[in-house]
């Protein structure tokens, strides 16, 4: 009869083995991209508000310079 007992231990120290690398792969390199990407996001995000800000206090500067120009003088 063959030895089964090493081929089991010897690929199950193998399963923990990748098993260690995956969460390895997960924290070191996954959480720290999605990280940077939510940052960026964020930064996006701001910067589109402050410009939308800008865009409607020019519109408003516009409407009244048109409003002063139609009045009659």
């Amino acid at each position: 009869m063959p030895n089964v007992d090493d081929q089991s231990s010897s690929s199950g120290s193998l399963g923990y083995l990748l098993v260690l690398v995956l969460f390895a792969l997960v924290f070191v390199l996954i959480i720290p991209l999605i990280g940077m990407l939510y940052v960026d996001t964020m930064v996006v995000k701001r910067e589109a508000k402050a410009q939308m800000e800008k865009v409607e206090k020019l519109r408003k500067q516009v409407e009244e310079d048109a409003k002063r120009e139609a009045e009659p003088r």
